[in-house]
């Protein structure tokens, strides 16, 4: 195994395939991408394709130096032609930054050859390498930082030089290594180390970077300490184009009071990196034991999923006798689960759930791949879907109406909020029923309580199909998002027929009379009409570019224009809203 990979090297290095991919560094204060780092890759068919494998290969093979070379050449040239005046962190071994390796003569033409400047570039050096001789290599940063380039010390904590040299080099930027970000929003130790750090930082004028932020808790954490430049998959993966996604710059270290969305498939995805068809069991067996709670590996060629690799599968197998002599060797199809189940990222969690428990009858499978327009996004488990389902049943109950049971507030701002962001169209109606209180006042809550709870019933009876949506505001407020065609016919039919079965609730003499005796706003007996439904009526196009509070204002105005019009029924467009009804509020 280790000949092959020797051999597969020395030919990536001789036909100088390597891919540069780069992952955003973003300034969380300024919200904006403050740089990214370039990341090496091999071939997407190659055993040497994940960072760790090639590095170390190269290590062994004593080809470090060579690997350095080219990655920095492939990844100058792929960072002039991205037109971007931002950071580039370039990774460098000290190997290549001491004599006789290091030459300044190939690093101006470098840099002349690709049109950048030293002011470009971040050299970071990692502590996970010795340094044979850390004069040399002083002498040699003390020079790059004289000639304008900027140098930051990587992965610091995961060894034992970092406070050293950093007391000597006095770098611009250190990263603080992924393990101390994981999870710290459970780990007490974790976070008085990123707070000491900070303090130290502070004090002698040094950037901090928070490498591997994945988590919206764990940015929270980070940002509230107060490091402002961030780098994980939180905020974009590595990707051949510079790019990335600052939706999550949004989210602020103070507590805020957010409306939940819709989730998919996507929010299971752990970013665990694939294998290849090519890949010999004997790796495959290396990355499972290496990567605690790894228990499956998904294996894809080009993007495209074929199947898992389970842990179980492979421990079975080796633990026989002769078992691993025997299969070592052979590739990962030899023991492929090809059946495995594979789900799109926009798939919502109910539907993969469904998918699971169709998808077998004899077992639940603990692992499904997740992708994104065919191609491999990562790997999602059952557990972590039934701990969401769990938890979204639970935030179900709390927001519920207490007396309908019917999504209350929160869901439904959720459900407006989801369909407008996908710029789906869809039908909002805000029913309201005329009378109520005089109902209440002469036949007394209980009643009310009856007229509240058949309207809860007709309601979903008339928008029951997929796509309906019916919330309940509170007291005699409805809301019904519907994507069918027979939205506005349903709902007229349905005031009519609200209309026929409240009678029931009124005595013979009040039928009788068309009015019930109730006391006005100023204390004084009048008649009032019996109840009624008004329904204001919004119909959203997908071209349509309001906001989610936009449209609840629109649907409180029309359900207003609604109660003033004959018949009850008020019908706008989105497209043609006044600007009083563009006013960002809540639904009243």
């Amino acid at each position: 195994m280790q000949t092959c990979l020797n051999q597969e090297l020395k030919r990536l290095l001789s036909e100088e395939t390597i891919t540069t991919l780069f992952q955003p560094i973003v300034n969380v204060g300024k919200k904006a991408v403050f740089g990214y780092e370039a990341l090496s890759r091999g071939p997407s068919d190659s055993n040497l394709h994940g960072a760790q494998m090639l590095f170390e290969t190269a290590e062994r093979c004593g080809l470090t130096s060579e690997l350095d070379g080219l990655c920095l050449r492939t990844a100058a040239n792929s960072w002039s032609g991205q037109g971007t005046q931002l950071k580039l962190f370039v990774n460098v071994s000290p190997a290549k930054l001491t004599p006789p390796e290091f030459k300044p003569s190939l690093l101006q033409e470098l840099l002349e050859a690709n049109r950048l400047k030293p002011s470009d570039i971040v050299i970071e050096l990692s502590e996970r390498y010795p340094t044979a001789d850390p004069s040399e290599l002083l002498k040699t940063l003390s020079w790059l930082k004289t000639e304008g380039f900027l140098i930051a010390i990587d992965d610091l904590g995961s060894g034992y030089s970092g406070l050293k040299l950093w007391s000597e080099l006095e770098p611009d930027f250190v990263k603080i290594d992924r393990h101390f970000i994981r999870d710290i929003q459970d780990d007490l130790v974790k976070r008085e180390f990123l707070r000491s750090v900070v303090e130290l930082s502070d004090r002698i004028g040094c950037k901090l970077i928070a490498e591997g932020v994945e988590t919206e808790a764990e940015f929270r954490v980070v940002a509230g300490l107060g490091i402002s430049l961030v780098q994980g998959f939180l905020f974009g993966r590595p990707k051949q184009i510079a790019t990335a996604c600052l939706d999550p710059l949004r989210v602020q270290p103070a507590p805020t009071i957010k409306v939940p969305r819709e989730e998919t498939a996507g929010s299971l995805i752990s970013q665990i990196e694939p294998v290849t068809s090519y890949s010999t069991m004997q790796y495959a067996w290396e990355r499972l034991q290496s990567e605690p709670g790894l228990f499956a590996l998904p294996v894809v060629d080009n993007g495209r999923p074929l199947g898992l690799l389970h842990k179980w599968r492979v421990l079975e197998t080796f633990s026989t006798p002769y078992g691993r002599a025997l299969y070592e060797k052979c590739r990962v199809t030899r023991m492929l689960n090809a059946d495995a189940l594979v789900v799109d990222c926009d798939m919502p969690l109910d539907e993969v759930s469904q998918r699971l428990i169709d998808d077998d009858a004899h077992y639940l499978k603990q692992h499904f791949i997740v992708t994104h327009n065919g191609r491999y996004a990562g790997l999602g488990s059952t557990r972590a879907l039934l701990q969401k389902i769990t938890i979204r049943k639970i935030e179900k109950a709390r927001y519920a109406n207490p007396l309908t049971l019917l999504p209350g507030n929160v869901p439904i701002q959720q459900t407006l909020a989801t369909r407008t962001d996908k710029r789906l169209p869809f039908t909002l109606i805000y029913f309201d029923i005329n009378m109520f209180k005089p109902l209440n006042d002469s036949l007394g809550y209980r009643v009310g309580d009856q007229v509240i709870l058949l309207l809860a019933d007709l309601l979903t009876e008339f928008f029951h199909v997929d796509g309906d949506f019916v919330g309940h505001i509170g007291g005699d407020d409805f809301v019904v998002i519907s994507t069918s065609p027979l939205a506005i016919s349903n709902a007229k039919t349905l005031q009519a027929r609200f209309v026929e079965q409240t009678r029931r609730f009124y005595t013979e003499s009040v039928l009788r009379n068309g009015f019930v005796e109730s006391e006005d706003r100023s204390g004084q007996i009048n008649r009032f009409p019996l109840v009624s439904l008004a329904a204001g009526i919004v119909e959203v196009n997908s071209d349509d570019r309001h906001t989610a509070d936009q449209l609840s204002d629109a649907a409180s105005h029309a359900k207003k224009r609604a109660k003033a019009t004959v018949g009850f029924c008020f019908i706008e467009s989105a497209g043609a809203l006044t600007p009083a009804s563009q006013r960002l509020a809540a639904v009243q």
